[in-house]
């Protein structure tokens, strides 16, 4: 998994937001009048993403925001991960500079050097389901860009959704003092050689299919005890793999590429965004020198590039 600070998305996103830590100063006066950010419109496209209506031949001389959508969700807090859709568009000619809501969405940390002044200072007046409008002055030298309108939703890291009847002999799931799965294994549980799907929060939103880009969070625990032969030593429970640490990005699922761990995508299949599932993936399906694996799934997005 990669590190958040370090991903391609978090460049190409400043490379868009470079304008939202601009002043604007040193820029040359211009005859045209000035625009301000209640004359700039955010409407639905015919696809996933937003779409941005403004009058052309404006000067913008400042940084603005505004607050679309409060969102009722959890408040944002310095330095937590973030799962952010982003729509960025000139202000000149309505180009696209960036856009995840036709697609999937982008993890970021909650930082000013990782999202930029204007979007970090934006943020903190909004909570999970927000949704802020940043109009930035066009720069000048090395920030040398037109001025840009950038549309930012605040999607939630991890499941939400109607809990389910647990599912008699699964294992049992919890949470850390971090929100993470916690997994607790009944010593004389037996694991099928079969896979074991359990749905444990149903999020009802988009279905994953065959084709499917799926964003998760995912916790992997040792189902057994390691054998006596094996050169590593594990006890059942231990966490083999998670991406639940704040320094960790989420999991893409290609739904239609091979994947390492078949048992995990076939669990994946038919669940809905915002769902939390459990798995026990059998040795044939996962890693056969390991055993069976317990995985824990929160479904944070899919996308279905068909539609």
């Amino acid at each position: 998994m990669r590190s958040r600070a370090v991903t391609g998305a978090a460049c190409a996103l400043a490379l868009v937001l470079s304008a939202c830590s601009a002043t604007g100063d040193g820029a040359e006066a211009s005859a045209s009048a000035s625009g301000d950010i209640e004359q700039v419109t955010v409407v639905q496209s015919e696809t996933l993403a937003p779409d941005i209506e403004f009058q052309p031949g404006l000067d913008y001389p400042e940084e603005q925001t505004r607050v679309l959508w409060e969102g009722d969700g959890e408040a944002l807090q310095e330095g937590q991960p973030l799962l952010l859709d982003i729509y960025g568009e000139s202000l000149v000619d309505g180009t696209v500079m960036m856009n995840t809501f036709d697609g999937s969405p982008e993890s970021f940390l909650m930082a000013p050097e990782i999202v930029g002044e204007g979007i970090y200072e934006a943020l903190q007046t909004v909570r999970v389901g927000g949704r802020v409008l940043v109009v930035s002055p066009p720069g000048q030298g090395e920030d040398e860009h037109e001025p840009v309108a950038i549309v930012v939703d605040v999607l939630p890291t991890h499941a939400q959704g109607e809990d389910q009847q647990p599912v008699a002999g699964m294992p049992e799931v919890t949470l850390g003092v971090e929100g993470e799965p916690v997994v607790e294994i009944d010593p004389d549980r037996e694991a099928s050689p079969d896979l074991e799907v359990a749905t444990l929060i149903n999020g009802g939103g988009t279905q994953v299919r065959s084709a499917s880009h799926v964003l998760v969070n995912y916790t992997m625990v040792h189902h057994d005890d390691s054998p006596d032969d094996s050169d590593e030593e594990w006890q059942a429970g231990d966490v083999f793999d998670s991406s639940w640490d704040a320094e960790r990005e989420p999991l893409l699922v290609q739904m239609d590429e091979v994947s390492a761990v078949p048992g995990f995508q076939q669990g994946l299949l038919d669940q809905r965004a915002g769902s939390r599932v459990l798995m026990v993936v059998p040795p044939a399906l996962g890693y056969p020198e390991r055993g069976s694996m317990i995985i824990v799934v929160d479904i944070l997005d899919v996308w279905n590039p068909e539609e």
